[in-house]
């Protein structure tokens, strides 16, 4: 459906192998080099693992495209749960005989093949794929196997594919002896964010023949963020957002759009905390940091790569129930630790993930005082934050970047409304309105000089935390009550009258505006009566108790704030919520 509106020739995110759209990223390469060396040099047995869609079956075909005419391949796919069933199945993948044959005929049968092969100098690789689905008594066949052997050299070599499975159970006791004869074992990781945008981008390139920019930077975050950098589940997510991309006549796909193509994939729903990690590849050592730093790395990845500021026992206690969050073995790394100058950010890595937090241990406790996040904006250029805040919103919204900087924060909301965006102002509300509203808003923060504003974008929101954009760092991570502290009372909801129905729909006005209420609230089931264009009592009434379950002011008219909480609550709107930035893992 979509292809043609895009300008491709195909569709690009097919689940279908096709060696066309073969991309390897850092990891695939890795491995690939480990499995070339392994074989090369003769190596018995060779284990890869990884999660389900991370690229095993992509590894192999490339390897596959390495190896020389020289090379014999036997691939097992779906390999038997029986010895003597697989020894079945991999005589009937060399050619040979298979059936009615005892262990024994059909081990020196294959015994008999590998010699001759050997006679006319050709390597013979064995492949198994699935291979966490063997039990200890095969697996433990598959490794009599290796006792094929002449003094100087073995006649096979295998390679075990497998989920992480297929790890706990070579770590058992039991299998000692097979993972001992195991030379080389990796570990694939899943794309990076940095990564899973050049895979998007190669893809699209592959199925337009030429390069084809259809994904915001916003937009390849939030595929990151909710695939966690998994090719398979990138490729699904991609293909449902090109087609929601198309019903909305959209033509660039931006987060908002992502966001609402994600709700009906359940593995993409919400974003996970962490992406897993065991490699098995040799890793320069790393020296351990203290605890405060690994975990503000976990609060920091936690908060999708987001940088965490508040003051130190504010940081504390959000951390303490966090130290044992996140998968063992794994030690964070600082990196850097600038404290010359604010902003003091430390980065630490997890793994090869790099993130930065803030902590107040790298800061001098005289400034502490100030606030982090007067400090933070007073490090940035005024003309900085607003553009930083203004940007921050159109990303929200799938919207182009602008160019240039407005002046004033009056002259950003015009540009906004230009875009076809509206935007409601707040003055002296409260807070909690925003957090009803659940809606992008641009803000008036006081910097440490009270006498001085900065506009930045509140993007993300929980209980305690909210996520803010007003530096070129990217999303800050603040605690809502420093935040409710320094904001000056000014703000502007931002929000996309999908519709563009008139600013208020009452009792007695009638027409497709009313239409469109009707259908609205009885989808959400609100409305039971019959839909006839008229705003009467009934229509008024099922309002009402949409309103009151929005916690809005139950006045029984359609204005602006009621049409937000609508257009958010059906699925068939592309809202931004504020309340989407913190999903997790249940």
């Amino acid at each position: 459906m979509y292809t043609a509106f895009y300008g491709l020739r195909e569709k690009p995110f097919a689940l279908v192998p096709d060696p066309r759209y073969l991309f390897l990223a850092a990891s695939h390469r890795e491995a690939l080099a480990h499995l070339l060396y392994g074989i090369d040099q003769s190596e018995g047995f060779i284990a890869v693992t990884g999660e389900v869609g991370t690229g095993k079956t992509t590894l192999c075909r490339s390897l596959l495209e390495r190896l020389g005419a020289e090379t014999e391949v036997a691939f097992l796919f779906n390999p038997s749960q029986s010895g003597i069933e697989l020894l079945q199945d991999i005589s009937a993948e060399f050619g040979l005989p298979a059936g009615d044959l005892s262990r024994s005929e059909l081990v020196a049968q294959l015994n008999r093949f590998l010699l001759r092969k050997k006679e006319e100098k050709r390597r013979v690789l064995l492949i198994i794929d699935e291979a966490q689905n063997l039990s200890q008594s095969t697996l433990e066949q598959v490794r009599l196997l290796s006792n094929l052997e002449t003094a100087s050299q073995k006649l096979i070599q295998i390679l075990l594919l497998g989920q992480p499975e297929l790890d706990r159970k070579l770590d058992s006791p039991e299998l000692r002896q097979l993972r001992q004869r195991i030379s080389v074992r990796w570990g694939l990781n899943p794309l990076t964010a940095k990564e899973t945008g050049a895979y998007v981008r190669h893809r699209l390139h592959v199925a337009a023949g030429a390069e084809r920019d259809l994904f915001t930077k916003g937009a390849l975050r939030e595929i990151h963020n909710r695939t966690q950098g998994v090719p398979r589940l990138v490729n699904v997510l991609c293909d449902r957002v090109l087609l929601a991309g198309y019903v909305a006549r959209a033509p660039r796909i931006g987060a908002t759009i992502v966001k609402q193509a994600a709700r009906e994939i359940p593995a993409a729903r919400r974003r996970s905390l962490f992406a897993r990690r065991r490699p098995h590849a040799p890793e320069p050592a790393r020296t351990a940091p203290s605890a405060f730093f690994a975990a503000g790395l976990a609060l920091g990845l936690a908060v999708a790569g987001g940088l965490l500021i508040g003051s130190t026992e504010f940081v504390r206690e959000r951390l303490q129930p966090l130290l044992a969050v996140g998968d063992a073995g794994e030690v964070a790394t600082l990196l850097e630790a600038p404290v010359s100058s604010p902003p003091p950010v430390v980065t630490v890595a997890i793994g090869s993930q790099p993130v930065q937090v803030l902590s107040s241990e790298v800061i001098d406790p005289g400034v502490a005082a100030d606030g982090f996040l007067g400090l933070l904006l007073a490090a940035e250029n005024e003309d900085v934050t607003r553009r930083e805040a203004l940007n921050a919103i159109i990303d929200a919204f799938g919207l182009e970047h602008l160019e240039g900087t407005p002046r004033t924060d009056s002259l950003a909301v015009a540009k906004l409304v230009e875009q076809g965006l509206d935007a409601v102002e707040l003055e002296g509300a409260g807070f909690e309105i925003l957090r009803v509203l659940d809606h992008p808003a641009l803000m008036r923060v006081r910097g440490v000089d009270e006498s001085e504003t900065r506009l930045v974008a509140l993007v993300g929101l929980d209980e305690d935390l909210a996520s803010i954009r007003g530096v070129d760092i990217g999303a800050v991570w603040v605690p809502v009550d420093e935040l409710v502290q320094q904001w000056d009372g000014t703000a502007w909801v931002v929000w996309n009258d999908f519709e563009s129905i008139r600013p208020v729909l009452a009792y007695g006005e009638q027409g497709h505006a009313v239409i469109w209420l009707q259908e609205a609230l009885a989808q959400l089931g609100y409305y039971g009566s019959t839909v006839t264009g008229l705003f009467d009592r009934a229509t008024r009434e099922g309002l009402q108790t949409f309103q009151r379950s929005q916690t809005l002011e139950a006045d029984g008219m359609a204005g602006p704030f009621t049409r937000m909480a609508l257009y958010g609550s059906l699925d068939r709107y592309p809202v931004p919520l504020l309340s989407d930035a913190r999903e997790d893992e249940g």
